[in-house]
């Protein structure tokens, strides 16, 4: 199965995913992994610069935004580009916090 370039963010600002999940790198820099609602596709994000919890919206370093659609969990279609992403970007290690994310989420909601 190919991975292909994404379309510019002035095409595609805003892009939904469900089945998501948060990876961060050991440098730190974290990235989404879930699936493209509007694409119909598997799709790592670009380095996440600001996360919402509240709103579970967020902001790329490409300032593309991305909303967060339903409980996180995974998909076979992401799955697959996280591990092509990750070897094409010599990544060998990461830390699954999709967890602590949706903790944050649910605790803000509980604050509402």
């Amino acid at each position: 199965m190919p991975v292909w370039r994404t379309r510019p963010v002035d095409e595609q600002g805003t892009l939904t995913l469900t089945n998501w999940q948060v990876v961060e790198l050991p440098d730190g820099d974290r990235h989404l992994v879930g699936y493209c609602v509007e694409n119909r596709e598997g799709r790592v994000s670009s380095v996440i610069r600001e996360i919402d919890v509240r709103k579970m919206r967020a902001r790329t370093g490409t300032g593309r935004v991305y909303v967060l659609r339903g409980r996180p969990g995974g998909n076979l279609d992401a799955e697959y580009v996280w591990k092509q992403w990750a070897s094409l970007n010599g990544v060998e290690s990461w830390e699954d916090i999709t967890t602590k994310i949706w903790q944050r989420h649910l605790e803000k909601q509980r604050t509402v």
